[in-house]
């Protein structure tokens, strides 16, 4: 997981931060703008990395704003603003043209202007997004406290299952949840109620595993994800039981919510909030794995 050694560079040259917000605490920043906050996020998006097999051009746009506005969702922020930054290889038109029809239908979807941006060329095509969302108070993975439950906004492992399928060859037409792979959509609208309420909320990109692990060391709490609770009928249909458990701790682009509270009627409660340290499934250790850039 190299991507997380060098978020600690970023701590550690940043450890002073003017925002509300400590640099690398959170996948989004916070700066208080009259009564409320702004919200501050950039996510990226590559050919090498981020886009499946037979993804169509204006999903490249669909999946750009989809994975930004997951850090919004994470953080209990309505979206604003949106802008992106387009590396191309060549000045191929149509692709352009494609990417972009994708990125405003998204943007209409989930309500949020599209204010500009920036074209480049690369060897690869790369789209970071950019976006500004509004908050009523600071919600992060700092607020989790003993005695709280875990929740989950949705069963997991979608993503990642239909990815598995691809590279054994089946087609698109064949994957059961295509939608969850080729456009995923940000919770909005359950972060925003949940954030009335829950103490801790994260989205969950790399995996289950990881979004706990940073929810844990940054409340300095113990999480047990408790095994009874956990549904794995929407994959076992498709692998055995022991591959959907790894499928369901272990993997990456679901981009649901996890969030803690004394209660909650949104989500799936999967665990429980305890003194300690460390992500447990059940009396086992959690490893720190999922999905990796590098």
């Amino acid at each position: 997981m190299r991507e997380f050694e060098l978020l600690k560079i970023v701590e550690e040259i940043f450890s002073k931060e003017a925002l509300d917000v400590p640099a690398g605490k959170h996948d989004t920043a916070f700066l208080r703008h009259g009564s409320e906050y702004l919200v501050f996020t950039c996510d990226t998006v590559n050919e090498l990395s981020d886009f499946p097999k037979f993804m169509e051009p204006e999903e490249f746009g669909k999946m750009v704003v989809g994975v930004t506005l997951s850090d919004l969702a994470g953080s209990g922020a309505k979206p604003i603003v949106f802008l992106s930054s387009i590396s191309m290889k060549k000045a191929d038109e149509e692709l352009f043209r494609k990417i972009m029809l994708g990125i405003k239908e998204w943007a209409e979807r989930f309500d949020i202007k599209v204010a500009g941006g920036d074209i480049d060329f690369a060897p690869i095509l790369s789209i970071a997004g950019f976006a500004v969302g509004s908050a009523k108070k600071i919600i992060t993975r700092a607020g989790a406290k003993p005695g709280d439950k875990l929740f989950i906004t949705a069963p997991l492992g979608k993503a990642q299952l239909c990815l598995e399928m691809l590279e054994k060859g089946f087609c698109r037409e064949d994957l059961p949840y295509a939608n969850k792979l080729y456009t995923p959509e940000p919770r909005i609208k359950e972060g925003l109620k949940i954030a009335e309420f829950a103490n801790a909320i994260t989205d969950i990109s790399d995996s289950l595993a990881i979004s706990a692990h940073l929810l844990s060391k940054a409340s300095d709490v113990k999480i047990v994800i408790e095994p009874e609770k956990i549904d794995l009928s929407h994959l076992t249909e498709f692998v055995d039981e022991e591959k959907a458990l790894e499928l369901f701790l272990y993997s990456g682009g679901d981009y649901e919510l996890l969030f803690t509270a004394e209660e909650s009627e949104i989500g799936i409660e999967i665990g429980r909030i305890e003194y300690g340290k460390g992500v447990y499934f059940g009396n086992s250790k959690l490893e720190f794995r999922g999905y990796s850039h590098f």
